[in-house]
């Protein structure tokens, strides 16, 4: 198939946001951050202009949106195309069905030698674009070779949730984290694992208190997931990984079951023994509050999204 209708989805440089827009004093104040941001607005400003210039070349018919301007489910494009980072391109994805692929180009990639030189004065780490199959440089060439068909997209797996049996809108592409909204409290929960279309648990129930209980995809291990001490999955994997954070006992029976995996025909069921919790989908912006007794259930028993990851030209 030959892409001719692209969706341009582009995200707000940190410049762009607290600088021009909202004139936060206490970033310009900073002369050192305060210009990297601006190098770091230019720098993604070449690379929309860039990817502008290359679709045109190529003859697709482009619109653009920013990815705060999204509002409804993606329809109407054979493509869609983010540019920025990972947290662009899981922005989109929470718009997505099964049906139409999705590129991410990382616009502003880290330059470790600009990390070393700053490193005295601030963090000059910019986009780690993990789930961004293409940077500025290399778009054009990306973009033939799937116009070619010689790169096709992989279908990956994502995190169904359902809320005392209603299966919320979004699906995670990433991750999802069950924990107090005040980060300093304790999470209460009681978790096992049940087979698909089964009510029963084939796993004993672990009664957690911990900082949080983290899902993740095979996409999502390589984030927060691995930070924590988790194993890394195929991207491609079936299944979850789940881990209870930090927890408070952890020598509790069944210890084992406190980090561990679901399988692809399973489903973690997690009832919630707290007065309030936020389940984050894919990182902060996206949360549902959930509260005492409320039954959550993850699976992989959701859509799979059509992503054109690194190194897979065929």
């Amino acid at each position: 198939m030959r892409f001719r209708n692209v969706l341009l989805l582009l995200k707000r440089s940190a410049f762009e946001v607290y600088v021009q827009r909202h004139q936060e004093a206490s970033i310009t104040a900073l002369h050192p951050i305060s210009g990297n941001l601006q190098d770091r607005h230019t720098v993604h400003e070449a690379a929309v202009q860039n990817c502008k210039d290359v679709l045109g070349s190529l003859g697709m018919v482009w619109r653009q949106l920013h990815r705060d301007e999204l509002q409804d489910s993606i329809r109407g494009v054979d493509l869609v195309v983010t540019v920025g980072g990972d947290g662009t391109l899981l922005q989109a994805s929470h718009f997505l069905d099964s049906s139409i692929p999705v590129l991410g180009v990382n616009s502003d990639p880290t330059q470790m030698s600009e990390v070393e030189e700053k490193l005295e004065d601030f963090d000059a780490t910019r986009s780690a674009g993990y789930l961004c199959a293409a940077t500025k440089e290399n778009f054009e060439h990306v973009l033939q070779e799937i116009q070619a068909q010689k790169r096709i997209p992989s279908h990956v797996h994502r995190i169904s949730i359902r809320v005392n049996g209603s299966t919320l809108r979004s699906y995670a592409l990433n991750d999802v984290l069950l924990a107090h909204p005040n980060p300093a409290a304790v999470t209460r929960c009681s978790l096992g694992i049940c087979k698909a279309n089964n009510s029963g648990f084939v796993s004993p129930v672990v009664h957690a208190r911990s900082s949080g209980l983290r899902v993740c995809t095979g996409i999502g291990s390589t984030a927060a997931m691995q930070s924590a001490g988790g194993f890394v999955m195929s991207q491609l994997s079936k299944d979850l990984q789940y881990m209870v954070r930090e927890p408070i006992s952890p020598s509790v029976p069944n210890q084992q079951l406190m980090h561990n995996f679901v399988r692809a025909d399973e489903v973690l069921r997690v009832k919630f023994s707290g007065r309030q919790g936020v389940l984050y989908v894919d990182g902060c912006h996206l949360h549902y509050k959930v509260g005492f007794d409320d039954v959550i259930e993850f699976s992989t028993q959701a859509p799979q999204l059509q992503l054109f990851l690194r190194n897979e030209a065929v």
